[in-house]
């Protein structure tokens, strides 16, 4: 079965949080495991010991949970994390209008990943996740580019939630 999804490579996922970083003074830069987000790629695209997500909110609960629970950079895995993964809807058709209620998320995966109920979670995301026709992809753009411009808008319209992730 082909997979014609997108998916962010280990680029996209550091210059989404390099960018991250340039805009909260606070916020400390470093990575510290380059594999960490390659693990984490690879996983939402291939899968690893036999379990494979299938579906786009799958791909997206985990683009979210391996960011945030193996804490590949110093600070800000949080938000790079919830940008990675609107990023990844986006690209594919989807448009996630998430709320506050994803902070508690990030929070959970962040201090104890077997804290998430799968479940649960993956019923708030889809509740919160509408498209899925690649005709929804804003395509001015390519690339790397639309990537980066996607990032940034979905930040600008959610700063308060970036910002309050900042402190958390």
């Amino acid at each position: 079965m082909s997979d014609d999804r997108w998916y962010p490579s280990v680029e996209d996922v550091l210059d989404v949080h390099e960018d991250i970083v340039s805009e909260y003074s606070a916020t400390s830069p470093g990575v510290r495991n380059e594999g960490d987000v390659e693990f984490a790629l690879g996983f939402v695209r291939d899968g690893s010991f036999g379990e494979v997500p299938e579906r786009t909110h799958e791909k997206a609960f985990h683009l979210l949970r391996l960011l945030v629970a193996n804490h590949p950079f110093v600070d800000g895995n949080k938000r790079t994390a919830l940008n990675t993964a609107v990023v990844f809807f986006r690209r594919n058709g989807y448009r996630f209008e998430y709320d506050d209620e994803v902070r508690e998320i990030l929070k959970r995966f962040g201090t104890d990943e077997t804290a998430v109920d799968t479940e649960e979670t993956l019923d708030y995301i889809d509740a919160q996740t509408t498209g899925g026709e690649p005709s929804d992809v804003d395509t001015e753009g390519s690339g790397h580019e639309l990537t980066f411009r996607l990032a940034k808008a979905d930040r600008d319209g959610h700063r308060e939630i970036y910002d309050a992730l900042e402190d958390e």
